[in-house]
């Protein structure tokens, strides 16, 4: 479809999310800049790799949420489930990080989301799975992650990213530890209103995202 065919309201609509989404990426690239002014005065290849790669995971999930947006109708909701599979299944391909990560599904339940719980549920997911790409294993060896979503006993839906890898060290306290990465986790999350709950032990770790009542439930077989 040509620019000129566009409806001046949907295209308005498109150009102001689109500004915002880019202003958010902005803001969380600022965010790693940061964290780099405060470690070492030299990176190794491998952390500039690193950085490198986080910064073009969220690059993509920017860019695959616009993509699915432009196939529907501006007001139009996103599946969670279906939005889910194609977040975790575009940054593995469009990052080529197949021989390093192994990534699951378990769709227990769904819902609709906004444009809006898109972009910051988007994020959230691609920062997970980077984290894990970047620290589950330290040896290299490649990641096992389950990415699914089912509902809460309170009627929330709630998603869930799940490694294999070490885990977090004894002292680590989440909910304080002023890292990058767990900063944009925690601040995602907020933006999302939604609670974040972090569990971790020797066999892994584990990231639960429960989102707000606005959720409303879609039954799998009308998907």
């Amino acid at each position: 479809m040509a620019t000129n065919d566009i409806p001046t309201d949907q295209l308005r609509e498109a150009n102001h999310r689109i500004a915002n989404h880019l202003t958010l990426l902005v803001g969380m690239v600022q965010t790693q800049a940061r964290g780099v002014a405060l470690g070492p005065e030299t990176l190794s290849r491998d952390a500039a790799r690193a950085m490198l790669q986080e910064t073009a995971g969220k690059i993509v999930s920017i860019s695959h949420l616009h993509r699915r947006l432009a196939q529907q109708s501006s007001s139009a909701m996103l599946d969670l489930g279906d939005y889910l599979i194609e977040v975790g299944a575009t940054l593995v391909s469009s990052l080529a990080l197949d021989g390093r990560v192994n990534l699951t599904q378990s769709l227990l339940a769904t819902g609709p989301l906004t444009p809006e719980q898109a972009q910051q549920l988007g994020l959230l997911v691609s920062e997970i799975i980077m984290n894990a790409v970047k620290h589950a294993h330290p040896t290299g060896i490649p990641v096992q992650i389950s990415l699914g979503c089912r509902r809460e006993p309170d009627g929330r839906l709630a998603v869930e990213i799940a490694d294999d890898g070490v885990g977090l060290p004894e002292d680590f306290d989440h909910a304080s530890q002023s890292g990058v990465g767990f900063r944009l986790i925690r601040s995602l999350a907020q933006g999302l209103r939604a609670d974040l709950r972090i569990e971790s032990d020797s066999l892994g770790l584990s990231f639960l995202i429960v989102l707000p009542h606005s959720t409303e439930p879609m039954p799998l077989a009308a998907r």
